[in-house]
């Protein structure tokens, strides 16, 4: 069976550029596609002005899948943490996806959420274990839960200034970023053996960028986000061998 991964849809989010879920399923689930695996934030489903419609498209994309005989996997990311699981193992444990988010105890270092609760956020860190897989995936879901999302600068009427300040405040935010750009290939393998040596490929979303990067002896791929400002790509693969790793748009 040919195993399509993809992620970051962000369903109902005002910044979503992927298309209506018959539309990505007439785009996705052909070509002999017998799963297709969505490596977190299929949709926003926090509660959020976009909960709503999030939930509605996550359960048209379903119901598409369904229609096709396609299986569908959800992998919980930090805008679906109601989804399950947070972290799946396939053809025994040589392939392991997962959203990317637990590799951070904080989630996501340059949220706005953590950036503006990190007395709270360090609260519920310290409460967890840290040397046990089941410890740090139960707590990246608990951090997701843990304040409300911030969704944009409200009051804040001039688009321009708007844009720079999502991009630019706090002043900690874009390096963040960049770091977590550049370190997150690194920290997947480091957490790969820790957690799962066993594994040779690791799928990754939840940093909206694109990745294909071999470290040791594993292939780290990064399935990028149908979101504005970034591309998504998809892997396929076949007896945990990978066949494809495509960018969408």
């Amino acid at each position: 069976m040919l195993v399509r991964f993809v992620s970051d849809l962000h369903y109902g989010h005002e910044r979503c550029e992927a298309p209506a879920p018959a539309e990505l399923a007439e785009r996705l689930l052909g070509d002999g596609v017998g799963m297709l695996v969505v490596v977190g934030d299929l949709a926003e489903t926090r509660r959020c002005a976009w909960q709503e419609r999030g939930m509605a498209l996550r359960e048209e994309l379903r119901q598409e899948c369904q229609r096709r005989g396609v299986q569908l996997i959800e992998i919980a990311g930090n805008h679906d943490p109601d989804a399950e699981p947070l972290l799946v193992r396939f053809w025994d444990g040589r392939v392991v996806a997962m959203h990317g988010h637990a590799l951070y105890k904080e989630v996501a270092p340059w949220s706005w959420e953590y950036l503006r609760h990190k007395a709270e956020c360090h609260a519920l860190i310290n409460s967890f274990p840290h040397d046990t897989l089941e410890g740090r995936l139960e707590l990246s879901r608990r951090m997701c839960q843990l304040t409300a999302p911030i969704l944009r600068r409200e009051g804040v009427r001039n688009k321009y200034l708007r844009g720079f300040l999502h991009c630019f405040w706090p002043p900690q935010r874009p390096w963040q970023i960049v770091w977590c750009w550049l370190s997150c290939a690194r920290r997947a393998a480091r957490f790969a053996q820790a957690f799962f040596p066993e594994a040779q490929v690791i799928i990754l979303g939840h940093f909206h960028r694109f990745g294909n990067q071999r470290i040791g002896k594993r292939h780290i791929l990064n399935c990028g986000a149908w979101f504005k400002h970034a591309t998504p790509y998809c892997v396929d693969m076949r007896d945990a061998q990978v066949l494809a790793y495509r960018k969408l748009v």
